[in-house]
């Protein structure tokens, strides 16, 4: 009996061992309570700004896109259908400061892609800094000292004590450094003279190696001394104007009509300043993304990282042709080829995933005012040199010959103080008698002056908040001045320009897709300003330190994963 005991105890031990570590076998081999195996961040940001790209150049060429490019993120993504920025200035440095810091020119102080400087006394660049050389090649260049706040790409090096790495490029110096920041690892842009990409001593006295080595390949002799023709035939270009329109702007040294010939660089002064204004300046900077995420590993860190791609061809090529020409479409077209190849990378080497797809434009595009007019809309030109010499006179005519206007880079008017004092008149009243000359002018819609933005009393209707956020002290003149819809600032006789309160101008697209994004078409009114706080958001980041706009919260995907029950704490607390 007692030997029949111990076999039976005996074999009852065995049972419990086995089935104890059958147990802990099985929870090993899972995720533990309290630790998500789902990543909470993504490893990779790609952020995709466009110039000069509508909301509408979306949906107008959707059905000649491919399967994998634009078409795929607005279908899989979340479509943001309403996006408009919410300051009357448009111009595309100004949307490329308020995607990267998340506020307005108000904030940020971008009040264009160019204005009046009192104490030079003459316009400057939004990027002009004379103590930076470029990096690269033996010239000036700028930096981003102008742009005010901290950009998403700055709190990205903020939060990881610098690790995180962060690099933009572009077409356009501006693009690049505006949306980099000032504490980007790097920012590149397509050097016009030399053919290269470049950077500002701001980042760097020395192009990485990688950079180098893409540069030693001569990548834009690929393109130049050819023809840009037409990706598909004529026939599918049936949405656009016809190829000869008699109010685009010809290329420089070529015509108005396809095939393009990129002409063949000459030393000197912007020897590939035609390659920079076509498609394939993109597609260099589609191919150096692909060369910074190899060779600088991006996504494969413990910490986020950012890529920032600028395609920025599009800034003058619309300018020059209109948003509804043929040109405009093979831009778009190849930006959606271009586009579907990066994301096939990407998709090998960090998994889309694992990423964080941004897409939006830094501004849209009016139409050219001939174009409109034609189709029996309101459209015009305002020469700027005319209107300055108009405001002078009319002043001389009331208060006595003087040099009253001192500049006017559109749509900014400085006024010259010296005269005004001299003359002992009070700055509000010659504002006041300047918005009024000007409101005489055919094809003005509002003239808004300082003294009625800090009295608060700007005219009731659709300008006056949005020249508010346009407006920064130092920098804005004394007087707003609003075309009316379908009239550009402009000394050319042919072409278009940006930079008006329209949606024309103001609706550009608004898409995101992958990490922590549900799919949809949303149609709330959202702004480019809402991007940084949502990568914020997504990221673990703090937002940029002037942001004013809001996470993007419908597309935010719900968190899955187990709970974590109380008293299962990770770190030094539950420790002790």
């Amino acid at each position: 009996m007692n030997a029949r005991l111990k076999a039976c105890l005996a074999l009852m031990l065995t049972l419990a061992f086995n089935l104890e570590s059958a147990v802990i076998n099985q929870v090993s081999a899972q995720p533990q309570v309290g630790f998500s195996a789902t990543p909470t961040r993504p490893k990779l940001v790609v952020m995709l700004v466009a110039d000069k790209m509508p909301y509408g150049s979306l949906l107008r060429y959707q059905d000649k896109m491919g399967n994998g490019g634009l078409k795929f993120l607005t279908e899989a993504g979340a479509n943001f259908v309403n996006c408009t920025y919410s300051q009357a200035a448009t111009f595309s440095a100004c949307g490329n400061a308020t995607i990267a810091t998340g506020a307005g020119p108000w904030a940020n102080g971008i009040i264009a892609d160019q204005w009046y400087d009192r104490r030079k006394g003459k316009a400057i660049s939004c990027v002009f800094d004379e103590n930076t050389q470029m990096t690269g090649a033996n010239a000036p260049a700028g930096s981003s000292k102008l742009l005010k706040g901290t950009t998403i790409g700055d709190e990205f090096k903020l939060a990881t004590n610098g690790r995180a790495k962060v690099i933009s490029l572009a077409v356009s110096d501006s693009q690049a450094m505006l949306l980099g920041g000032r504490l980007a690892n790097i920012a590149l842009w397509f050097d016009v003279k030399t053919g290269n990409f470049v950077t500002s001593s701001q980042y760097s006295r020395d192009l990485p190696n990688w950079v180098k080595a893409y540069n030693d390949t001569r990548p834009a002799e690929r393109y130049t001394a050819k023809p840009w023709l037409r990706l598909l035939p004529e026939t599918q270009y049936g949405v656009s104007t016809r190829d000869d329109y008699t109010h685009e702007r010809p290329l420089v040294g070529d015509g108005k009509a396809f095939p393009h010939m990129i002409n063949t660089p000459v030393p000197g002064e912007g020897a590939y300043s035609t390659l920079a204004v076509t498609p394939m300046a993109n597609q260099m900077v589609f191919d150096l993304a692909r060369e910074a995420v190899e060779k600088e590993s991006l996504g494969n860190h413990t910490d986020t990282d950012l890529l920032v791609v600028g395609l920025s061809a599009g800034d003058k090529l619309i300018s020059y042709f209109g948003p509804a020409s043929q040109e405009a479409q093979d831009l778009v077209l190849r930006m959606d080829q271009g586009l579907s190849g990066l994301l096939s990378y990407l998709d090998q080497k960090v998994g889309l995933g694992n990423c964080l797809i941004a897409f939006t434009a830094s501004s849209g595009a009016q139409q050219i005012p001939e174009f409109s007019k034609e189709r029996g809309l309101d459209g015009g030109r305002i020469d700027a040199k005319t209107f300055k010499t108009f405001l002078d006179t009319s002043l001389d005519n009331r208060l006595g010959a003087d040099d009253w206007i001192e500049s006017f880079e559109p749509p900014y008017v400085h006024l010259n103080f010296a005269a005004i004092d001299k003359n002992k008149y009070r700055q509000p009243d010659v504002e006041a008698l300047c918005a009024k000359v000007a409101h005489s002018v055919p094809g003005i819609a509002e003239v808004i002056t300082t003294a009625q933005l800090y009295s608060n009393q700007v005219p009731s209707g659709p300008y006056g908040e949005g020249v508010r956020r346009s407006y920064f002290w130092e920098r804005s003149g004394e007087l707003y001045v609003v075309p009316k819809p379908g009239f550009i600032f402009s000394s050319e006789s042919n072409g278009t320009a940006s930079g008006s309160p329209y949606s024309a101008d103001a609706q550009v697209p608004m898409v995101l897709y992958g990490f922590g994004i549900q799919g949809g078409r949303y149609g709330q009114a959202v702004t480019p300003a809402d991007l940084a706080p949502t990568i914020a958001a997504l990221t673990g980041t703090q937002a940029p330190s002037l942001c004013d706009g809001k996470p993007l919260a419908p597309a935010l995907a719900q968190t899955v994963g187990p709970v974590r029950p109380r008293g299962q704490e990770a770190g030094p607390a539950a420790a002790q």
